[in-house]
């Protein structure tokens, strides 16, 4: 990412250096705010990228209880009568409940004996859906919730003779997956309502509803990014107070420095088919002047290119 030093250094001390500390920004959503093709995607990207070969170090390895579609935190295990006297003994703060459905296998398949229920170790993978998450805006008539928070999977009901029964319900939404991670969401503010109202307990108190279940609890990060605009009529609406004071924005603006500018250039002729192509010395460099500069005055006579 060139010229966004700024932006990039203000993200890492007001708001990750901060939550690795445990103070209240941990609770916010993360919003990514600026113009259109200003590197709000390729920042969320890197994390990604950065976060997927974190868990295959040694120092960010990340267990979970083995075939829980949710990837959960074994400790989560601890009843929460114990939870004080194991923070006293090993400094380890225990936050969440277990699952519905780890519940009923802690009671079926290990006959309620913790130490007994196997665990495993994951490695975050978007493509797979582990520990990563991305949601993206459709059409509101025919994007659902389930999308978010998993569905009931009909087929099993006759089974299992409940739509309450944990077996009959599909963990499978973004959220579900994006569990001991982070979630994205692509232009937040396009979201219908529904989809939002989810974020207000999952931010606040790291739960949220699914199905006929009491709340499931949910660790993650949520990402999202939008541009000014959208942002503008977002806090507008009074109706969004509650979810805008869950919000920190980081300003992610277009870059202003001519020097940045022309390795983007560079960058992109050296990707491209016509890296052989001569270039005459010094073009990069204009284009780029006249391309922060654009940014710096709205120009007098619209229309003007090179």
């Amino acid at each position: 990412i060139f010229g966004l030093e700024t932006a990039i250094e203000r993200l890492v001390e007001e708001y990750f250096h901060p939550a690795a500390r445990r103070l209240d920004v941990r609770k916010r959503i993360l919003l990514l705010m600026g113009p259109v093709s200003g590197g709000k995607s390729t920042i969320v990207t890197l994390l990604k990228r950065g976060l997927e070969q974190f868990s295959r170090t040694d120092e960010g390895a990340v267990f979970a209880i083995k075939g829980c579609p949710m990837h959960e935190d074994p400790l989560h295990l601890i009843p929460h009568h114990l939870r004080n006297d194991f923070y006293e003994e090993y400094g380890i703060r225990i936050e969440g409940s277990l699952s519905p459905l780890n519940t009923m296998r802690l009671e079926q398949e290990y006959d309620g004996r913790i130490e007994n229920v196997m665990i495993e170790r994951i490695t975050f993978s978007e493509d797979k859906r582990v520990g990563i998450g991305t949601f993206t805006p459709s059409d509101p008539k025919s994007q659902d919730i389930a999308d978010l928070t998993g569905s009931i999977d009909f087929s099993t009901i006759g089974e299992f003779g409940s739509e309450s029964d944990p077996r009959a319900y599909r963990f499978d939404g973004e959220l579900n997956k994006a569990n001991r991670g982070m979630m994205e969401f692509q232009e937040m503010l396009k979201l219908d309502e529904k989809f939002l109202w989810n974020l207000l307990s999952l931010t606040q108190e790291g739960n949220f509803k699914a199905g006929r279940f009491a709340l499931i609890s949910a660790d993650e990060l949520i990402v999202a990014h939008t541009n000014e605009t959208e942002y503008r009529s977002f806090i507008s609406n009074k109706k969004n107070e509650a979810l805008h004071s869950r919000i920190i924005v980081m300003p992610i603006p277009y870059n202003l420095k001519v020097s940045q500018e022309e390795l983007i250039y560079e960058k992109m002729i050296k990707e491209s088919d016509m890296a052989h192509v001569h270039i005459a010395p010094h073009a990069l460099k204009a284009a780029a002047i006249f391309s922060v500069l654009t940014r710096l005055e709205v120009p007098k006579k619209q229309g003007v290119d090179l």
